[in-house]
């Protein structure tokens, strides 16, 4: 019980400082995004796109896609570059001697690194929200859509769609044999996070590889990234073509489905154990 306790302190720790290292640009970046897409949502609000210049509007979308883009681009690369350059480069010299695992680094930068994905995702979809919500509240305020010959409010719209998500997904998932919303939601969320995780560690074990190397780290490090990528879909491929040759229509979508999370889950944890191993076992730093 104190060594689950002491664990969890340091973990704490290191996740109190992995995002007070990193949380004022991410936040900036993100909130650029936000920005552009609420003043370009506002503009088309209270002006016709018509009166304004196409030379502007033109520029105003450059400028948008370009820091939407820039945004989600710099989160990854700035969270891939936190764990080389705070690992192992000079500075690793300092974080390698602090009384703290390679486990609790490990989680931290991962945990991290999670938590700016999602909150980058959620700021580009806000971004996108900003931008075009104004301008259909405005559409659907003057206007009843017809859909399907039939007219509808926006509140209405937006019941629609909700019905049809949520009904596709029910769909989706009794082909695996789930027809309860709680198992649902907690396939959902065990599967996106398997998945984010696994394509956090891929980065964290290929940069872990490279750093084994004496010179042309990042070199090894894109190609070890390049290499357990294509074995793995390599071997992803095989698997899918195996079992649609010897499975019913349903049986694949269920088998593939539950196997997928499974194989996401246990490398996973592959990834996890070859950077603990080489951060505990095998650090180079020269």
């Amino acid at each position: 019980m104190i060594l689950i306790s002491g664990r969890y302190s340091n973990v704490k720790k290191c996740l109190k400082h992995e995002w007070k290292a990193c949380w004022k640009n991410l936040t900036l970046l993100n909130g650029a995004a936000i920005f552009m897409g609420a003043l370009g949502g506002f503009g088309f609000l209270f002006s016709q796109i018509s009166e304004l210049p196409d030379l502007l509007i033109v520029l105003y979308l450059f400028a948008y896609v370009l820091i939407v883009i820039a945004a989600s681009v710099m989160t990854q690369v700035l969270m891939i570059q936190r764990y080389y350059k705070n690992l192992f480069t000079d500075e690793g010299y300092l974080t390698n001697v602090l009384p703290v695992s390679a486990t609790d680094h490990i989680l931290s930068k991962m945990l991290v690194f999670g938590a700016w994905s999602i909150l980058n995702a959620l700021s580009v979809l806000a971004s996108f929200a900003f931008l075009l919500l104004p301008y259909a509240i405005r559409y659907f305020t003057a206007n009843t859509l017809l859909f399907y010959n039939k007219a509808m409010t926006f509140s209405d719209f937006l019941s629609y769609l909700w019905a049809q998500i949520t009904g596709v997904a029910d769909a989706a998932f009794s082909l695996i044999g789930i027809t309860n919303h709680i198992s649902m939601a907690l396939f959902s969320i065990v599967g996106f996070f398997a998945s984010l995780f696994f394509g956090i560690l891929l980065f964290y074990a290929a940069i872990s590889i490279g750093s084994l190397v004496s010179s042309h780290k990042i070199l090894t490090a894109v190609l070890s990234y390049i290499g357990m990528t294509t074995v793995i879909q390599i071997f992803g491929g095989i698997s899918i073509v195996r079992v649609f040759q010897d499975s019913t229509p349903t049986a694949v979508v269920t088998t593939s489905s539950v196997s997928t999370l499974i194989i996401t889950v246990v490398l996973c944890v592959v990834l996890f154990l070859i950077c603990r191993y080489i951060l505990s076992r095998r650090l180079n730093l020269s």
